[in-house]
């Protein structure tokens, strides 16, 4: 029997060297090609297609380098930076003479970075050159995009999904109380609700009151957005949603024609109707070539960065993007010491003449929340300004990383605040012991062993748990009282893990200007006294070789295979839910808090 097990691990063990090298010689195939491959060139009189496949990202969310069975960034992420800089250079070629948005694969989006991405919509559109849609059917994200072009097409038998915005949650109490499992909350903050579902089964009126608030700032602020450039009034949007049927059955059910009805588009016709167009605008006809570049295959084209100063006053940029865990961690992750790393590079470099810190994080760790912003404080105290901008979500973590900044910037639709810390322990014993497993032993204080899950919680460590959480509550608390400038009453007040819209965040004195990156920036400058002669620069981890290599490989791929080669690769069976899997997975094995205390706020898109 021993000598059977030898010989099925030894050949297993073939299989396996033979599987990675295999895949190994496969992307050096195609990353050898892809490099010797002649450059994409940008036809004269062509169409930008803007296409987005997956979810609209700060940065490219990478797994950790010790992930298991092999570690491959997710396809289905869209840098914003990516569309706003094509669209931007775009703007200013003489061979691209009209935007085509494809919205089908742009997965749901939070507000405010879709309100970044009409900016450059809007700001293309000024050149004069049109912008132009067509679609069977647009989410609400989608829409919101689409909205933005000179000419809407949507199929007669397609639909635009408004509904407006709605936060429901999975509760899970009674199902833990049948498998006998007890979870222990400790919290500080009557509206830190963020692990509420594991012990309720319905919402608490607190959470209802706060949530009721700021999806409502939300939600005014989309149907403003949307009054605007489709020239309608914002009351009509609500009292269509508001009894939809009522006005369907005018057009006996056909959503297409309700939605031109009501100008939300502007005609009913399928893609080849919305080509033909596109090519009357060039001055062509149906028959004729029409040329097209994707937006990846053209940053691959022009690889020239848009005009700068050539100045050697440098404003810093450091992005903070994902949940915020403890050590070394890579981008789409707010490592503690990774950031603080990077700030203390920044603090050191004297060409380096203010920081800003772009957030876009619900928050996380505890501990390594503080790590960053005790560099944030010396940075400030060796005398370089730092601006904190906030990008869709800066709360809990997010905020507490923020607060000691000399100026906070957000937009009106940034998910904010949210003050509070909790902390989770499960006991388990009730469940093994219905299996037949019991837990028995000793230890030389009352409170050794006390942590194991499958033994009940020690009342006095629960004690103990809930004094660290209240400690943890009260040091936020003073962070955001010395940071803000207000006393620690109103910030208790203000706090109490409550999630404030940016534009309440500003009202209250938590936010102190309403605006996107570039107004962080050039504020940064004027309070570095470099207004008129400043340069930004992205200051970024140092990416390994292996890192760099997948990146440019994924991104070699997309160019030279079609944008839709990111879609064909979720496609594969059971892809999405393996990448799903490894995210959901990896970020659970990076919630590493020591004293398992967290500041988080639960994403709400």
């Amino acid at each position: 029997m021993k000598a059977f097990f030898s010989g099925l691990m030894r050949w297993m063990d073939r299989i396996r060297r033979i599987f990675i090298n295999g895949f190994l010689l496969l992307f050096l195939i195609i990353f050898f090609s892809t490099l010797f491959a002649s450059m994409p060139e940008v036809p004269e009189d062509a169409i930008l297609v803007i296409k987005p496949e997956g979810r609209l990202v700060e940065q490219i969310v990478r797994p950790s380098s010790d992930s298991f069975p092999f570690s491959l960034p997710s396809p289905d992420q869209v840098l914003i930076e990516d569309l706003i800089r094509a669209l931007e250079l775009a703007k200013i070629d003489p061979k691209i003479r009209i935007v085509q948005l494809d919205l089908e694969k742009l997965q749901q989006a939070p507000l405010a970075k879709l309100q970044d991405l009409r900016k450059a919509i809007e700001s293309f559109k000024q050149s004069g050159k049109p912008v132009v849609v067509a679609g069977h059917a647009f989410s609400q994200s989608q829409y919101y995009l689409a909205a933005t072009a000179n000419k809407v097409y949507l199929h007669p038998m397609g639909l635009i999904e408004l509904t407006g915005f709605a936060l429901y949650r999975n509760y899970f109490k009674s199902a833990l109380e049948k498998l006998n499992v007890n979870i222990h909350l400790f919290r500080a903050g009557e509206y830190k609700s963020a692990a509420e579902p594991l012990v309720r089964n319905d919402m608490s009126r607190a959470d209802r009151a706060a949530n009721r608030v700021w999806l409502g700032t939300l939600w005014e602020a989309y149907k403003a957005d949307i009054a605007a450039m489709r020239g309608i009034k914002p009351e009509r949007i609500q009292t269509i949603l508001d009894a939809p049927s009522t006005y369907l059955a005018e057009y006996d059910g056909n959503v297409a024609r309700l939605m031109q009805a009501e100008h939300l588009v502007d005609e009913l016709a399928d893609r080849h109707d919305a080509d033909a167009y596109i090519a009357g605008l060039l001055g062509k006809s149906e028959s004729d070539d029409i040329a097209t570049i994707g937006y990846r295959e053209y940053l691959k084209a022009t690889d020239v960065e848009l005009p700068q100063s050539p100045s050697q006053n440098l404003i810093g940029v450091i992005t903070a993007s994902g949940p915020i865990v403890n050590g070394e961690q890579p981008t789409g992750t707010v490592g503690g010491d990774t950031i603080a790393g990077l700030l203390r590079d920044v603090r050191q470099d004297e060409q380096i003449k203010a920081v800003v810190l772009r957030v876009d994080s619900p928050g996380g760790s505890a501990l390594a929340s503080e790590v960053i912003r005790k560099e944030v404080e010396r940075i400030r105290a060796s005398g370089k300004p730092v601006v904190v901008s906030m990008g869709s979500v800066a709360a809990s973590g997010g905020y507490w990383i923020a607060a000691p900044a000399d100026e906070i910037w957000a937009q009106p639709t940034t998910i904010t605040g949210s003050i509070g810390v909790f902390g989770i322990m499960a006991s388990v014993h009730r469940g093994l012991n219905e299996l037949g497993v019991y837990t028995d032993g000793l230890g030389t204080t009352s409170i050794a062993g006390g942590l194991r899950s499958d033994r009940p919680l020690n009342p006095e460590l629960a004690r103990i748990f809930q004094m660290g959480v209240d400690d943890v509550y009260s040091e936020f608390i003073k962070h955001v009282s010395a940071g803000r400038n207000m006393e620690p009453e109103r910030a208790n007040q203000l706090a109490q893990g409550r999630v404030w819209s940016g534009v309440d965040a500003h009202r209250l004195g938590l936010v102190d200007q309403l605006g996107d990156l570039k107004a962080a920036i050039a504020s940064a400058a004027v309070r570095a006294g470099v207004a008129d002669d400043y340069r930004k620069v992205d200051i970024e981890p140092h990416m390994d070789f292996r890192d760099f290599f997948i990146e440019n490989l994924l991104s070699d791929l997309g160019v030279w295979f079609g944008d839709s080669v990111i879609s064909k690769i979720v496609a594969l069976p059971g892809a999405k839910t393996w990448f799903d899997g490894i995210r959901g997975l990896e970020l659970f094995a990076r919630f590493n808090d020591p004293r398992q205390i967290y500041a988080y706020s639960e994403l709400p898109y």
